[in-house]
């Protein structure tokens, strides 16, 4: 599926919270209500401010299908700075397709840029998201110390 990854601007800001409102819907949907309105004004601060946030976009014929969100973080044990993979959301239809994959070589890419280390993201549950956990394993990611937190060395 070609299609088009594109830094997200703060004009996007309801579009990236309109897609990770869905992605919390799949994953806590069910245990809390998912307030648009807020993660609407999150994202807007989030993408205006130069706070080491950073979402990427995929776009088929202009239409947004795919989110991924990065954010920036510092630890002695990562030797400085790297990045945190916090949401990253692909629509139904599009799945099994290279999207998710074309992102994070997006992210990849811009974690090399910026002089990152690593790479960290959390996995949900792991019986229900296997696919999930499966899909960062496939890409390079290998478990921390912790077990939920997969890690790829920058």
């Amino acid at each position: 599926m070609q299609g088009e990854i594109l830094p997200a601007t703060p004009k996007q800001a309801a579009v990236v919270a309109h897609l990770v409102a869905k992605l919390l819907f799949v994953l806590v949907g069910h245990k809390r209500k998912i307030n648009a309105e807020q993660l609407a004004e999150a994202s807007s601060k989030l993408l205006a401010s130069n706070s080491g946030f950073n979402a990427f976009l995929y776009y088929v014929e202009d239409n947004p299908i795919a989110v991924i969100t990065v954010s920036r973080s510092a630890a002695i044990y990562a030797g400085g700075f790297y990045g945190v993979i916090e949401e990253f959301y692909v629509e139904p239809e599009y799945r099994s397709q290279s999207i998710g994959k074309r992102l994070l070589d997006r992210v990849i890419q811009f974690a090399g840029e910026q002089g990152w280390s690593r790479l960290e993201v959390s996995t949900p549950e792991k019986e229900k998201w296997k696919r999930t956990e499966d899909f960062y394993r496939r890409e390079g990611f290998s478990g921390n110390s912790n077990g939920e937190r997969l890690k790829l060395e920058i």
